[in-house]
């Protein structure tokens, strides 16, 4: 019986590839952008942001991508259930506020497993969704 198994690493190059592809079409609407990429485990492998991007784009791309990795699911999967009076009223409340379910955080799979998550925020919500789809279709 092995004590260990092997794992899929996101690598630093794919995701400045990610980051580059939100942007340009970010760019292409005239929208300044935020945007993080994070491993499995919530950590920032890169994040920048946008001239033109508002200050607080940062921090919201960061919970988005955050959100993405610790739940294996698209932000916006959440959005519904945790409204008042819903079953997950309150996800985003615990950990400091941590969690965010607006769209435009969305995990990254490689190999059958999810090795980090991508979050974009500066637009309006279905912009930032477009803007992380585009990042994951630059990994290919």
């Amino acid at each position: 019986m092995m004590n260990t198994r092997q794992v899929n690493e996101l690598r630093s190059a794919a995701a400045h590839r990610m980051v580059a592809a939100a942007q340009a079409a970010a760019a292409g609407d005239g929208v300044g952008i935020a945007v993080v990429c994070v491993d499995r485990g919530g950590h920032i492998i890169v994040a920048d942001r946008m001239d033109g991007a508002a200050t607080c784009a940062v921090p919201l791309a960061l919970s988005k991508a955050e959100t993405a990795a610790a739940t294996l699911a698209p932000t916006a999967d959440w959005f519904e259930s945790t409204q008042p009076g819903q079953p997950n009223w309150g996800m985003n409340m615990p950990f400091g506020g941590r969690y965010n379910v607006m769209p435009g955080g969305l995990p990254i799979e490689l190999g059958g497993e999810v090795v980090g998550a991508i979050g974009v925020s500066g637009g309006e919500a279905v912009q930032d969704a477009s803007y992380a789809a585009a990042a994951l279709a630059a990994l290919g």
